[in-house]
């Protein structure tokens, strides 16, 4: 089975070399031969690598650990689900996967632009080729996971060892959200190299801007609400499994899949200008081009080992790889922009800021200002290390300090972005549209005075947030009430009818009012509270009004691991509300442990319990141990908001562009010019 995935490997690396070379001449000899060629030779090689990660899986699963990665990644005992996840659990494995997931997309885009150009087909095919070829020789000959354990034996010469069980797989990814997360990330991830390389082939063959961004407008927003959901599933296996209270550490790897999210949301808004009135054009290549060049970025700083991260692998050398095929797309999305620069030229100038354009425009600045910095701050221990000789890693209180005010400026742009008119909105119209916002903002502002002292993030966070929802329902309502008066429906069939006339608008309102839930989630945890205490059987760790009382502890045994449980009453005004059941897990073959958080979950709080082990002043007579209690308000409006999000993303992706005539009657209903 490892001979065979071995082969495949080496199959799909030809193939991916035959299409490319093929892609190319067909691009520059206008070859309709040679183009479904490489078209055919991009789905082989999709067939063998997928039969390489069958084989690996197949490896994983019948527990062959003469081979390096199962033995490293599996052990007898090991969970079946767990097996077949280990298949991306480590370095060799992971970028097998990439390599599928790349694969498949591009299968899917093969078929899914078909009918389009051929001509701009192909020299799309050349950019999704080098990607192809770039990580099958990363799985050929620096990463295989193929290979088999050997020994020297004197007289005999090389021959191969057969272990007799496993290492296991690392305890902290043995979580469901581990399942889900990689996957969605890596899609995501790679998902942005189409639209990337039919931007460049539109470029080369000049394609008129508004017809390559509708071709990608889907592709684009179901890559971008696959990495979003990635994201998320990241911070849920950090806040379940990881047992330090939190969901966002601004730990480099989690950055570094932000960065690419961050220039695709900026790009996604960027593109309406081009679409509405032919502005933004070289911003939005340069989006795209940079979203997709972060996406590599985070790969390089996953495989590096440069930053240190509970997210990265081992440092290896292959992050120099990473780093020429980083330069090698920077080079070429620069060199075509610069070739094309001439059709890159807006068809309308910027005439007043209190436009939609306006507003467009300050919001690319505000989410290039937080991926700039993000990325300085990123790669600042690197620098230090070079300049100095000693790494300094900034913490999260500096990415506070400068991220959350930009955020700040984005939630309130967020609420006048959908209320401005393209061209010019007039002062007082745009008055009217928010003077309740205004005054809830005014109110939530005066209100918030005593939290001053505990918190400034939260107490400016929560006018803004006022402000941004009193504005998002002021104008739903508005317009509700005004088809609702003019088309004679009652307020249900006049909200109806607005969403199913413009699917893609509303949808962008469900979606703020997704993030607005998501904002109010991350600005409970400035009330968060925690201790960690030796509390003893019987005995009780106070946080706030809550008493956690230890009621019961044991051990147990499994063939996988070994655990200490706890149960403990959460008592309030001496009265049991709930029971949590922490554990600490020793897993066997690993040789080592990790944490099972127990979280009672509520709208207003979390209560979120780690047993940490066994206290110094533990006895059999007396069992203490030691418990690390948080109380996090608001955290479960982050995972509702992202839940929201998702609908409203989904609502926009399949909503079309309104008919010009209805269009027109839409906007006027609105107030806003045809």
């Amino acid at each position: 089975m490892g001979s065979l995935g071995n082969l495949a490997l080496m199959g799909g690396f030809a193939f991916s070399i035959f299409g490319t070379l093929a892609a190319l001449v067909s691009a520059i000899r206008v070859s309709e031969t040679l183009r479904v060629a490489a078209k055919r030779a991009f789905y082989a090689t999709c067939v063998c690598v997928l039969i390489a990660v069958i084989c690996l899986a197949g490896l994983l699963v019948t527990d062959q650990y003469r081979y390096t990665y199962v033995y490293s990644y599996s052990n007898l005992h090991l969970p079946l689900k767990f097996k077949l996840t280990a298949v991306w659990a480590g370095h060799q494995g992971s970028l097998l996967w990439w390599s599928l997931i790349l694969s498949a997309w591009t299968s899917v885009f093969l078929f899914a632009t078909r009918k389009l150009s051929r001509l701009l087909l192909s020299w799309s095919y050349v950019f999704i080729g080098l990607a192809l070829i770039f990580f099958l020789s990363i799985n050929n000959f620096n990463a295989n996971p193929f290979e088999v354990w050997s020994q020297v034996v004197p007289e005999v010469g090389l021959q191969p060892l057969f272990p007799a069980d496993g290492r296991g797989l690392n305890p902290q990814l043995q979580h469901w959200a581990m399942i889900i997360h990689p996957p969605l990330l890596y899609a995501g991830y790679i998902g942005f190299l189409f639209p990337f390389a039919i931007a460049l082939a539109a470029l080369i063959v000049r394609l008129e801007g508004r017809e390559w961004i509708r071709i990608t407008r889907l592709w684009t927003l179901t890559t971008w609400l696959i990495l979003s959901v990635g994201i998320v599933l990241g911070g849920a296996w950090a806040y379940m499994e990881l047992g330090w209270g939190g969901y966002w550490a601004w730990d480099p790897v989690e950055n570094a899949s932000f960065m690419p999210w961050l220039l695709g949301t900026a790009f996604l808004h960027s593109v309406m200008g081009q679409e509405t009135r032919g502005m933004f054009k070289l911003w939005n290549v340069v989006l795209i081009v940079g979203t997709y060049l972060m996406c590599i970025f985070g790969t390089f700083i996953t495989r590096s080992g440069l930053i240190s991260s509970v997210h990265a692998f081992a440092e290896s050398e292959i992050w120099i790889y990473f780093l020429v095929y980083l330069l090698v797309n920077l080079f070429l999305g620069a060199l075509v922009t610069v070739w094309r620069l001439d059709q890159l030229r807006d068809d309308n100038n910027l005439n007043n800021v209190t436009s939609r354009e306006g507003s467009l425009l300050f919001n690319n600045i505000l989410f290039f200002s937080i991926c700039g910095t993000m990325l300085a701050a990123t790669m600042y221990p690197i620098l230090t290390e070079w300049l100095f000789g000693k790494k300094i890693e900034l913490r999260h209180g500096f990415y506070n300090i400068v991220e959350l005010p930009i955020f700040m400026l984005l939630l309130v742009l967020m609420a006048f972005g959908p209320i401005l008119l393209w061209k010019k909105s007039a002062d007082r119209q745009i008055l009217k549209k928010i003077r309740w916002g205004l005054v809830a903002g005014v109110i939530a502002f005066l209100a918030g005075i005593p939290i001053l002292s505990q918190s400034r993030f939260a107490y400016f966070s929560f006018p803004v947030l006022s402000f941004l929802i009193t504005v998002l329902i002021q104008d739903f309502a508005t317009a509700i009430w005004q088809r609702s008066k003019r088309a004679k429906e009652n307020l249900l069939s006049a909200f109806l009818s607005l969403v199913r006339m413009n699917q893609r608008r509303y949808g962008g309102y469900v979606v703020h009012f997704g993030v607005f839930l998501i904002a109010l989630g991350i600005t409970g945890t400035a009330f968060n509270q925690e201790t960690k205490q030796d509390v003893a059987l019987g005995e009780s760790a106070i946080v706030g009004p809550f008493a956690f009382q230890v009621a019961d502890v044991k051990q147990e045994e499994t063939n996988n691991y070994s655990a200490l449980l706890a149960t403990i009453n959460l008592l309030k005004d001496g009265k049991k509300i709930s029971e949590l059941h922490p554990e600490q897990r020793f897993y066997k073959a690993s040789r080592s442990q990790a944490s099972e958080v127990a979280i009672e979950t509520h709208f207003n709080r979390d209560f979120y319990v780690v047993l940490a082990g066994l206290s110094d002043q533990h006895t059999a007579e007396h069992p203490t141990v030691v418990l690390h209690i948080y109380v996090n308000p608001l955290v479960i409006w982050v995972w509702i908001g992202t839940v929201i999000f998702v609908c409203g993303t989904l609502l926009s992706m399949f909503g079309h562009r309104l008919p010009e005539r209805v269009r027109q009657e839409h906007s006027l209903m609105e107030g806003e010019p045809a």
